[in-house]
């Protein structure tokens, strides 16, 4: 069994993501913002840079996450 956590931010996703890659030798593999979203899975409320989620690759490993 393999488990992905995913790590739930308030505004500083994309930084926190950026430094695990540094740290553990991973690779982000996707970014989606707000603005990327289709527009019915647009959240007008939340401005159009918001992390919707992210995935970083760690050997086998994967950690998601996402600004709240």
């Amino acid at each position: 069994m393999q488990l992905n956590p995913y790590l739930f931010f308030n505004g500083n996703c994309k930084a926190a993501f950026e430094f695990y890659e540094q740290c553990l030798g991973g690779k982000i593999a996707m970014i989606m913002t707000n603005h990327d979203a289709p527009p019915e899975g647009q959240m007008p409320e939340m401005p159009g840079e918001t992390i919707m989620h992210v995935r970083l690759e760690v050997g086998n490993w994967v950690l998601l996450g996402l600004n709240e």
